[in-house]
């Protein structure tokens, strides 16, 4: 585990905040990029990258807190204080979940206020957000969050610190005899989900037909990857709301079973007027 990369006084670059760092800015490049093609201002873009970016950061934050208020009781500050970890500067406590959800509503509120077209919109920045998982994700592994359940297959890593090590270590002594290899890299299976996906969408946009295509694609494609890894990943028990089977349910996944939905729903509205427009 590298969760800090290196310091500079009581300074802390995180492997994680780095990762984000770099996905935003080879995302912003690439949607530049497809901006010229979908014949949107690259302006656009780069107001859009800021919106993103804050609804990313307080929805992460948000969803987090909300889960999670009995460690902040009397402390509320630390809500959005940055300065109280132990890295001198950051805030630690994110869940991805809550920053999809803002982005989505944030990216539809910019496009309505700017009058511009939300589904053209979407459709230049949406395959960014894929590959922005997946360089992310690496940043998890870095710093030993999102971690999976114990594992006995060969694929089982060894946490040496941190939270992931610690998880690890508590269940080895509990089962010393239950030869398991390590924790299962929920974060490498996410991160190379979003890579796939990136060009799977890229190459599935040759049939874009309808303004939206990619957009409702990706959210569709990433609600099945994300339901997919949440069934290996470690929750704590308090944050798992039931099973069917051997599904386990959590809040991520009733969102993302709405975002399916939604996005099953819309791609089959854009499909629909392509018909009718074809008659």
């Amino acid at each position: 585990m590298h969760p800090v990369i290196f310091r500079i006084g009581d300074f802390a670059i995180r492997s994680w905040g780095l990762m984000m760092a770099i996905s935003v800015l080879v995302g912003t490049l690439i949607a530049h990029k497809r901006a010229e093609k979908f014949g949107v201002k690259p302006d656009t873009i780069y107001d859009l990258v800021i919106v993103i970016v804050v609804a990313a950061i307080v929805g992460s934050r948000a969803f987090y807190v909300i889960f999670n208020l009995d460690e902040f009781r009397g402390q509320w500050l630390d809500i959005i204080n940055p300065f109280h970890g132990q890295d001198g500067f950051g805030i630690a406590g994110l869940s991805m979940m809550g920053g999809v959800t803002l982005v989505v509503i944030s990216i539809i509120v910019y496009t309505l206020v700017k009058k511009l077209s939300f589904p053209l919109i979407g459709d230049v920045v949406a395959p960014t957000f894929l590959l922005g998982a997946g360089i992310t994700r690496i940043g998890c592994f870095l710093n030993g969050c999102c971690f999976g359940h114990p594992t006995t297959c060969w694929c089982g890593i060894h946490f040496p610190n941190g939270a992931a090590g610690g998880y690890l270590q508590q269940y080895l002594s509990q089962y010393p005899d239950s030869a398991i290899t390590g924790l299962i890299p929920t974060q490498l299976m996410a991160s190379a989900l979003g890579f796939i996906l990136f060009f799977t969408v890229l190459l599935l946009e040759r049939w874009r037909s309808f303004p939206g295509y990619t957009s409702w694609l990706v959210l569709g494609l990433y609600s099945l990857d994300r339901f997919f890894v949440d069934q290996f990943r470690h929750f704590q028990p308090n944050d798992i709301l039931g099973h069917i089977g051997h599904i386990t349910f959590t809040a991520n996944e009733i969102i993302l079973a709405l975002l399916f939905v939604f996005s099953a729903i819309m791609f089959i509205i854009g499909f629909t007027k392509v018909k009718a427009q074809k008659r």
